[in-house]
């Protein structure tokens, strides 16, 4: 996971699984902090192929207020 620049907490247990042609794996990324108020568009925006495979976690929204 460090070569997709993953780092985790030393309390964080990993465990890999395969997959086989009868048995499949669904991986739901960890919502990050601060998002309960984003819609579900704005949340799948969060999500991409890695951490759909468990690799990466979510991105992190920019919550930034918009200048003015």
């Amino acid at each position: 996971m460090r070569e997709f620049g993953t780092e985790l907490a030393d309390h964080v247990e990993v465990r890999v699984v395969d997959s086989s042609a009868d048995l499949r794996y669904l991986v739901l990324p960890r919502r990050p902090e601060s998002t309960e108020g984003l819609s579900e568009d704005e949340l799948a925006a969060l999500v991409t192929r890695d951490s759909m495979i468990g690799v990466t976690q979510a991105k992190q929204p920019n919550l930034a207020p918009l200048a003015r």
